[in-house]
């Protein structure tokens, strides 16, 4: 039996009757749209215009995108610093950077004389300096390697061609303070996280726990000892691979990593003959599928095979139309999309002829998305709009 079969049900009413019947249960469900949303909304008294549109892609079969299909975030203002080879806390010999020995720092030294090895466990001293049998050496500002050179010349002295080698048992004397929406403190609560060379700011926020659900991983701040501080965008580091946010800390940075604000979260909105429609947290890579079948499919009466997804700049917006049936029921994936921030899934319950009509329709609730949190001033304009 065709599928279309299944998806329509006679109506008892007929002629102008039947007209009345379908324009309430078009009403009823845009209010419904826009009811649900007002949960979500904050004031805004501006509503940008939405021109008409109809569908762009048609079931396009270019699953799965070449990339990422997530927007650049928000531009970081500031510039960066470049990619640095040294700095207070390490130095690139031979393309391999090496921590720069500090105060504080715990050294093991290994003295071989023939057969014969001793290790001396050495602190730095506050002035830069360990003593080591005979002799005080200045080991400050060193590599690992570099001090032993030091170590051996002194001890030449006294000793008959010394082999010596140092190995940093304890890093100390640089640190930096990670603060602010991170999973976990460290070090009794006081956030201070040592460094043991070239380290990258995602690898001293995963040492501090890693970032809280509610970090708002594109604003951390590092502010160096020099009082400059610089904003990197974490997400497009991580998620899109943007090399031109990476940062290399150095001995004093101090990170705090703020907490997200309202309206900032990723989300994508499931609207229409749905059983759980609403706002859904954006993961990454989240697909077309896993969103209906994370809101429990859809209802009997939904037109799914005439679906949408609604995205982009509200004022020259996408509308890409997907067969959920193709795609869930008969397991064809070239029609899968991955979702992106505020894109809108609207499943409807009868055939839609003219989308030019509907989006005009149903403008005010669109802007309800574009415009995060509306007032419940907006459910009033879009109740007049439907009468």
């Amino acid at each position: 039996m065709p599928r279309q079969a299944f998806l329509f049900k006679p109506s008892p009413l007929e002629g102008a009757e039947h007209m009345r019947y379908q324009d309430l249960q078009f009403r009823t469900a845009i209010v419904s749209i826009a009811m649900l949303l007002t949960a979500l909304l904050l004031p805004s008294c501006y509503y940008p215009r939405i021109p008409l549109a109809t569908p762009t892609s048609e079931n396009p079969e270019n699953f799965p995108q070449p990339t990422l299909p997530l927007p650049p975030s928000p531009e970081v203002v500031e510039e960066l610093p470049p990619p640095v080879t040294e700095n207070k806390t390490f130095v690139t010999i031979d393309g391999v950077a090496q921590y720069r020995i500090g105060p504080g720092d715990l050294l093991d030294v290994f003295i071989t004389r023939g057969s014969v090895q001793e290790r001396v466990q050495v602190p730095v001293r506050a002035n830069g300096r360990i003593a080591v049998s005979f002799v005080e050496v200045p080991v400050e500002g060193l590599t690992a390697d570099q001090a032993a050179a030091a170590i051996s010349r002194a001890l030449s002295a006294y000793l008959r061609n010394p082999i010596v080698d140092v190995l940093v048992k304890e890093f100390s004397s640089k640190r930096v303070s990670v603060v602010g929406a991170v999973g976990v403190t460290v070090r009794g609560g006081t956030g201070l996280i040592p460094l043991a060379g070239r380290t990258p700011l995602l690898e001293a926020i995963m040492k501090a726990g890693g970032f809280a659900s509610n970090a708002s991983i594109n604003k951390v701040s590092i502010t160096r000892a020099s009082g400059k501080t610089y904003t990197v965008n974490m997400f497009r580091y991580i998620q899109e691979g943007d090399l031109s946010q990476e940062f290399t800390l150095d001995a004093g940075d101090i990170i705090y990593v703020p907490e997200r604000g309202l309206g900032e979260e990723r989300r994508v909105f499931l609207l229409g003959e749905v059983k759980n429609p609403g706002a859904v947290p954006l993961v990454p890579n989240m697909t077309l599928g896993q969103l209906v079948g994370q809101a429990g499919g859809w209802k009997d009466e939904a037109r799914y095979d005439e679906a949408r997804i609604i995205r982009g700049d509200l004022k020259s917006p996408e509308i890409i139309s997907i067969d959920l049936a193709r795609l869930m029921m008969d397991g064809d994936r070239r029609i899968e999309q991955y979702l992106k921030p505020n894109d809108i899934v609207y499943i409807p319950r009868t055939h839609i002829a003219n989308w030019n009509a509907f989006l005009a329709t149903i403008r005010p609730t669109l802007e309800f998305v574009s415009i995060p949190f509306q007032s419940i001033t907006t459910i009033k304009a879009t109740q007049d709009i439907l009468k």
